[in-house]
């Protein structure tokens, strides 16, 4: 399906797929969160600003991915 020639993933632009990036490692760290209470992104970088910073940065990615969805199913 993501091969089509006519498909939406042909309209998909570079901050579309680091988006979609992003998105899949917070959904990871969560799934850990979930399933064995480990915190990848606080095990990396520690109770730091660069750790809010990362939360910050998945929760953009998730606004951004919401948008651009509606934006790309309209079409």
């Amino acid at each position: 399906m993501l091969g089509r020639k006519n498909g939406i993933s042909k309209q998909l632009n570079g901050v579309d797929r680091a988006a979609g990036a992003i998105l899949g490692l917070g959904a990871l760290n969560w799934g850990l969160v979930g399933l064995a209470n480990f915190d990848a992104i606080r095990a990396t970088l520690g109770k730091s600003k660069l750790s809010r910073a990362a939360y910050a940065i998945v929760g953009a990615s998730g606004a951004y991915a919401i948008v651009r969805g509606r934006q790309l199913t309209k079409r």
